[in-house]
């Protein structure tokens, strides 16, 4: 018995050492290994990671991390003066957000979006008087909901209202729209300015200006989003000040042809010395059509504005381009514009304003860039006697590129 037993114990260290050198080897082996390209696999491995796990959250709520940096070089002229400004392109600024996701059940599902804005020269804040105005780091986005596939979805939180975007559809990838958001600062008669908000904040002044698309916010509303239906998705919302408004939504495609649409309706009390706590109400919406096959499309958007019940400004505008791939690189957009905003001052003055201009934006989708360039012609007319009328025109040049993480 003894004698078995030290030849079953001879084996086993016999096993155990084969055993050793083969790890020994295999180990030198992955080691040689490594050294050639398993460095590159490791990193590329830890960074799917670290990407896995930025978007992952906790076990039962998703996160996701994204956002954009937007800069442009910006040219004025306004005849009497010209100058050159390096901006965040406020038509999309720069940006950083985190957005989440949960299922409660089956058909039911729970979120939240928070999205803060960053621009250190906004392209409406930059002026010859001013360039360099403040730095600014905005709440864009602070909101939660819970969404239903039968009945809807409810938002709560600092979002965009139902009324914003309905008048800025443009289904090609050009960087305007009927709003203005380049150069609104600039000074182009007496101590009026190109453009402002339609709607203030809780605690803003309101900017009057000579053009804007009367288009919405964002502010802190409980808001309501139906489900779409044959391509109709119903919109409204309620906030701070008695603000309220609602909108239709429509999106479809159609064989070749692409369509896209808004209409909103909105009321609110302004809250400045300005509109001295007046009824705002303000009808506006937009409408896009694409065919598909060549990328020709075009964009028209209108709106009024009422205060008190009496006719306080309109626009219209129309956009005609074409988005197709031209280079490998990506899609080429070239399109031409058009708009004219009258009687909007918030004045007795009565006023217009006619824009025309066109661009041109090329898609870069190996580094999710954007390179683009745009020129707008403004020239305007209004009551005003002696020299403070404008009596120039002003132009603007804007190169730029964004990149979108």
């Amino acid at each position: 018995m003894i004698g078995g037993s030290m030849k079953m114990t001879s084996r086993f260290a016999l096993v155990v050492a084969a055993g050793a050198l083969l790890g020994a080897a295999v180990t030198s082996a992955k080691a040689a290994d490594l050294g050639s390209k398993g460095v590159d696999d490791l990193e590329e491995r830890v960074a799917e990671l670290e990407a896995t796990a930025a978007r992952k959250g906790n076990r039962v709520v998703s996160l996701q991390v994204y956002g954009q940096v937007n800069k442009a070089l910006l040219f004025f002229d306004n005849g009497v003066e010209s100058d050159a400004f390096i901006v965040d392109n406020d038509t999309s600024g720069s940006r950083f957000g985190f957005k989440g996701e949960a299922s409660i059940k089956p058909g039911w599902k729970a979120g939240f979006n928070i999205e803060l804005d960053y621009q250190d020269a906004a392209s409406d804040k930059v002026s010859a008087t001013n360039d360099d105005p403040d730095d600014e780091i905005t709440i864009r986005m602070n909101n939660l909901y819970i969404e239903s596939e039968q009945f809807g979805r409810v938002t709560l939180g600092q979002q965009s209202t139902s009324a914003d975007g309905a008048a800025e559809v443009v289904l090609g990838n050009s960087i305007s729209n009927a709003s203005v958001f380049i150069g609104n600062a600039i000074r182009v008669g007496s101590d009026k300015r190109l453009s402002g908000s339609s709607l203030p904040s809780a605690t803003g002044s309101f900017n009057q200006g000579y053009a804007g698309s009367f288009d919405g916010g964002r502010e802190d509303v409980i808001r309501y989003d139906s489900p779409s239906i044959y391509g109709f998705i119903v919109s409204a919302s309620w906030g701070d000040n008695d603000y309220y408004d609602a909108a239709i939504r429509f999106k479809k495609e159609w064989n070749s042809i692409r369509i896209a649409a808004a209409v909103a309706y909105q009321n609110f009390e302004g809250k400045s010395a300005v509109d001295s706590g007046d009824e705002f109400e303000i009808v506006n919406g937009s409408i896009s059509v694409m065919h598909v096959p060549t990328g020709i499309y075009g964009a028209f958007a209108a709106g009024n504005r009422e205060v008190d019940g009496d006719d306080a400004g309109d626009f219209w505008y129309g956009q005609l381009g074409i988005e197709k791939k031209f280079l490998s690189y990506g899609s080429t957009t070239v399109y031409g514009e058009y708009g004219k905003y009258n009687d909007e001052l918030l004045t007795s003055v009565s006023s217009e304003a006619e824009r025309w201009g066109f661009g041109v934006v090329q898609k870069v989708d190996s580094a999710a860039l954007e390179l683009y360039a745009q020129a707008n012609f403004w020239s305007f007319e209004d009551g005003s006697a002696g020299p403070t009328a404008p009596n120039e025109d002003l132009t603007t040049v804007l190169l730029g590129s964004r990149i979108k993480f």
